[in-house]
């Protein structure tokens, strides 16, 4: 008989995600059409959204030290704490009427909160979950973070016009509070493990472990990082600056239409999340057909964009490819985090975790910097950078399948 998996620490855990993940995509959301409604520039959005992401890579490391040596309920329910008290303060004293400036640093501090806070996520869904419910809790987990990026954006679209960005940050900021109460009462199991050094120096051993286990013990592992974080320079950079600039801008379309788009990337990832439960069983080495096939999502799209045609219908097309392109790309996300978890000693969960978020993210500042320089330079020939994006993510993936046809399951 299988374990049960909705038990009291996980499914409080589960809930308290839900909150704090629709605070996260509301504040997202709502940053992001402000700063296009000010600015309507694509590089100036893909600038900040590059700088934004910076913080992703220098703290991911940091976030997964700080999962190994504390309690894991303690990192959450502080960080949600402190980003409650952040964004009421940046909603009471800079808007209405704040700068590019002003929500790019608000942008900045928020990714760093998360750079710490993601990792003590991830190393508790191990301890939480019982080892024959590893698969189903890591896709259950991608379906909540689904569930807020689908219904965020379609509240905050819906009131956006009606209350403004200071009541909706408000309202965020009350998300992220409701959550730090919820992870107060949080019981994770956590074995700190031997100290005696300075900080910075266990830090260094801590990164430099995860370094190791990576390249010497699971060197296709190590070899995988180059690609993943290839397909986040030309596939997941894509979809941060293009989908906005192309739904807002470009065709000139509503914040509801927009938010609508937005939705469909949540919805997307929710439907790849319940796939993932029912191909539990499916190898590392045969979802890579889903990454094959959210890079070949884009030509829809680049033809659409070619094509003469009314704004609504390129929009259903762009819609419908980026609902089934993130559907892909979660059933091979949860695939490969789940491996990668089985893959790994308990005690080096947390700082492998965040030493490969760091790898896998360090390219999408540039990606997200480059669309927007070619968003914007090449307006009247948008389908030459969906083009560009998908033939170079098609290339990745299969590079990515002829590496794991040897090495992995």
């Amino acid at each position: 008989m299988g374990s049960t998996l909705f038990r009291r620490d996980f499914s409080l855990m589960i809930v308290g995600q839900i909150i704090s993940l629709l605070g996260n995509a509301v504040v997202r959301f709502v940053l992001s059409l402000y700063i296009l409604d000010v600015t309507g520039s694509a590089a100036v959005f893909g600038g900040i959204l590059a700088l934004s992401m910076v913080p992703t890579v220098v703290f991911s490391p940091a976030g997964g030290v700080l999962a190994d040596r504390f309690p894991r309920q303690r990192i959450m329910y502080l960080l949600d704490f402190a980003t409650a008290a952040l964004v009421i303060f940046f909603a009471l004293g800079f808007f209405p009427g704040a700068g590019p400036a002003a929500v790019g640093s608000l942008m900045v501090l928020l990714c760093a909160i998360q750079a710490l806070y993601q990792p003590a996520v991830m190393a508790s869904l191990p301890a939480l979950a019982p080892p024959d419910r590893l698969a189903q809790a890591n896709g259950v987990a991608a379906q909540v973070h689904a569930l807020a990026s689908l219904l965020g954006p379609i509240l905050a679209g819906m009131l956006y016009a009606v209350t403004g960005v200071r009541s909706l940050l408000l309202a965020s900021g009350a998300c992220f509070f409701a959550s730090a109460v919820l992870e107060l009462f949080l019981r994770i199991p956590f074995t700190p493990p031997p100290g005696g050094d300075t900080p910075l120096r266990q830090a260094g051993a801590d990164l430099r472990d995860a370094y190791v286990f990576l390249r010497r013990e699971r060197p296709h592992l190590f070899a995988l990082l180059g690609v993943v974080a290839g397909i986040n320079l030309f596939l997941s950079s894509l979809y941060m600056v293009g989908l906005p600039y192309l739904v807002k801008v470009w065709l000139g379309l509503s914040a509801q239409l927009y938010s609508y788009a937005e939705a469909a990337m949540g919805l997307g990832s929710i439907a790849g999340g319940l796939l993932s439960g029912l191909l539990a069983g499916m190898t590392l080495y045969r979802s890579c057909r889903f990454l094959i096939l959210a890079a070949l999502s884009l030509a829809p799209m680049a033809l659409a964009a070619m094509l003469p045609a009314h704004p609504l219908a390129v929009y259903g097309v762009l819609v419908a490819s980026v609902l089934a392109g993130m559907a892909c790309a979660t059933l091979f996300s949860v695939a490969a985090q789940t491996y990668l978890q089985q893959q790994t000693p308990p005690a080096l969960l947390g700082k492998v975790a965040s030493f490969v978020s760091a790898i896998c993210v360090c390219a999408m500042p540039l990606g997200q910097a480059l669309y927007g320089f070619l968003f914007q330079a090449l307006h009247s020939h948008i389908w030459m950078v969906l083009l560009l994006g998908g033939g170079a993510s098609l290339l990745l993936a299969l590079r990515c399948r002829a590496i794991l046809r040897r090495t992995a399951p």
